[in-house]
């Protein structure tokens, strides 16, 4: 072994004894803290910054722990730096703000763990694109998301189904759970089915229902028939107007739901809806009851209500308008669709379980 390395050793030795030894005690002179303080900021500034934050973890949770201690891992930067925004008891905010807006991912992930989170850094944090941020705020239980945070993280979550699931778990949310129906259960999906239905039928506007191209149609059954899904989705893409990617989820989804949806909301009529989803089904004689319930859902599900959910999973260009001109909801104390999925049948909350 080299002398750096060996060196390297000794000091995370002597910093990981000068820590146990200073956490042991609940409260210590002010000259102990003193002696502590000069000798841990001293070992801090020699050794790595990932050993740093393993080994310096227990002094977040100290009560005597110097402030200089968490000032001086903040400018040590990378893992040592993400520890002290997480639990550094009194963060300048000019520095979490900034974690907030443009830091590295790690930096951010670790404020959006904080309990203290104000509504300005939470909407900083809410409006970045890294996947590890918008999860660490949305499993951030003390964080009280206000609407435009929570609209923030709606939308990213379209594209990361984990995020979405992190969202329908929290109950202490109001939010709209239509771009989230993807990673939504069985159960969760009938309820935001029946709650768009309702609202439609409660609206009284009556519109001429789409029909699909008839060339649509074709090619859609030929790709099902095919069982070829990137072809598939191409044609959902252009007939819904929306990404590919997207529109290949929707293809893919494992449950159908929002594939038959989607049908319905561009006009497929219903015995081609039927060829197409008995095709595109992986082993159709198996499945034969699951997509008899994917007809039924298209026959049960108005048209605009099918639309406005399929729009809010895609972000349709042509659906935004539908759903610009929904009220804006602030909490409440729950959701009216988590009230509908708490009040379908016993036997229906089984099925889901089961899904």
């Amino acid at each position: 072994m080299d002398a750096d390395k060996q060196r390297r050793i000794v000091d995370a030795s002597l910093l990981r004894a000068t820590v146990d030894q200073f956490v042991e005690r609940s409260m210590h002179p002010a000259a102990d803290i003193r002696q502590f303080e000069k000798l841990a900021l001293g070992l801090i500034d020699i050794i790595d910054s990932e050993t740093v934050a393993r080994v310096a973890l227990p002094l977040c949770f100290h009560s005597e722990t110097p402030p200089s201690i968490f000032a001086r891992l903040f400018e040590k930067g990378g893992a040592a730096a993400a520890l002290a925004f997480q639990f550094a008891p009194k963060l300048a905010r000019r520095d979490m703000m900034a974690a907030a807006e443009q830091g590295p991912a790690q930096f951010a992930a670790a404020i959006a763990r904080r309990r203290d989170l104000d509504r300005e850094t939470m909407l900083a944090l809410a409006t970045r694109s890294e996947g590890e941020v918008l999860r660490a705020l949305a499993g951030n239980l003390s964080a009280h998301l206000d609407s435009a945070s929570r609209r923030a993280l709606v939308m990213a979550a379209r594209d990361d189904l984990a995020l979405a699931r992190m969202l329908l778990n929290r109950d202490d949310l109001d939010l709209d759970p239509e771009p989230l129906f993807l990673a939504a259960s069985r159960l969760e999906r009938m309820a935001i089915v029946l709650n768009a239905a309702r609202e439609i039928l409660a609206s009284g506007a009556t519109e001429a229902p789409l029909r699909a191209d008839v060339d649509f149609v074709a090619k859609m059954e030929a790709a099902a028939r095919r069982f070829d899904r990137g072809a598939m989705a191409v044609l959902l893409s252009e007939a819904l107007e929306c990404r590919k990617d997207r529109a290949r989820a929707i293809v893919v989804d494992h449950l159908g739901e929002a594939f038959a949806l989607a049908l319905n909301a561009i006009g497929v009529p219903l015995e081609a809806a039927t060829r197409i989803l008995f095709s595109a089904s992986p082993s159709s004689g198996q499945n034969a009851d699951v997509v008899r319930a994917l007809i039924g859902l298209i026959r049960s599900t108005p048209q605009r209500a099918a639309s406005r959910i399929v729009g809010a999973v895609t972000g349709a260009a042509r659906s935004e308008c539908e759903s610009s001109r929904r009220p804006m909801r602030e909490d409440t104390g729950g959701s009216t669709w988590r009230r509908t999925a708490s009040q379908l049948p016993r036997p229906l909350r089984k099925l889901d379980q089961s899904a």
